[in-house]
């Protein structure tokens, strides 16, 4: 079994065609299928399923480029630990981050620890919590940061809660509410509502809300994929969104958008690095998590 043969498999499976994969390896499409033939004859199980239309992982085969992604992964952090011991300043990063995370903590984070490590290479994947976690585990990002609920219990993964942060109704700045003073979210119920949703995350949190304290939530809601489209609808209509309070902490990371000075106790929903457990970070990736904490602290 050779490290170009998982390569190619794993090329394979995420491009869903050899004519795609050979593509993106910059090889030719006879060099990718000898390889993965190859590999098949030598586990002695078929690893893909041939059609017309394209190719598919079997079983094996996920069972197979699962250990692969990880290997990979194992492989890049074995270069950035290299990079480190000589002195170097370049190797790569990969993170996920969740939308108020990528909106407010990241980008500051990234120009701060560029100005000592200009060549490293970051890649940057925006997901909600719990979408970034298969990818955690099979190796594909080295952590992720994202808004989670206060409670979290996840074998294999370790959370560090880097701000402790509550969800708040916000609203235009110039919104008839935007002066008022003791709001409850019963007060809220009929108005009409923004909530960013990717998958199920943006209606739980929302239930998440409302749920615990005997409200029925809002029946007049606009759901948007884009946290940007969200934010912008909420800027131009009468609409109130739920983001978490920390965004306030400069002006100009939600210009146009105040909270809303609420009586109700708002749930706790913190931001949190989320790493694998049994898995040690390169040198390159705590450095980028120390900057992290370091621009986080600056929000509290």
């Amino acid at each position: 079994m050779k490290l170009s043969q998982l390569r190619n498999l794993v090329a394979v499976a995420e491009a869903g065609s050899v004519r795609q994969a050979s593509r993106n390896l910059n090889i030719s499409q006879s060099a990718v299928t000898k390889s993965i033939k190859q590999l098949e004859a030598d586990l002695g199980v078929q690893l893909l399923h041939r059609a017309s239309h394209g190719v598919s992982p079997t079983s094996a085969g996920e069972a197979l480029i699962l250990r692969a992604r990880v290997v990979e992964s194992e492989l890049r952090e074995a270069r950035n630990d290299v990079e480190t011991v000589q002195g170097g300043v370049s190797g790569s990063i990969r993170v996920s981050a969740s939308p108020s995370v990528a909106t407010g903590l990241l980008p500051r984070t990234i120009v701060g620890f560029r100005r000592t490590r200009p060549n490293v290479s970051i890649q940057i994947e925006e997901a909600v919590y719990p979408e970034q976690l298969p990818d955690l585990r099979n190796g594909n990002l080295d952590f992720a940061i994202c808004l989670v609920p206060e409670r979290l219990n996840d074998d294999g993964l370790d959370f560090e809660v880097l701000l402790k942060d509550r969800l708040t109704p916000a609203v235009r700045a110039d919104h008839p509410l935007a002066s008022q003073f003791g709001l409850k979210l019963s007060d809220l119920i009929d108005r009409e509502w923004v909530i960013y949703r990717r998958g199920r995350t943006g209606r739980d949190i929302f239930e998440h809300t409302f749920v615990p304290i005997g409200l029925t939530p809002p029946a007049r809601t606009i759901y948007c994929a884009s946290f940007v489209c969200a934010l912008k609808l909420v800027e131009s209509s009468d609409c109130v969104t739920l983001v978490p309070k920390h965004l306030f902490s400069s002006r100009a990371t939600l210009a146009g958008i105040v909270p809303l000075h609420m009586d109700t106790q708002m749930p706790s929903w913190n931001v949190a690095v989320i790493s694998r457990s049994a898995h040690t970070l390169s040198p390159l990736c705590r450095n980028f998590l120390a900057e992290i904490k370091k621009t986080a602290a600056a929000f509290s």
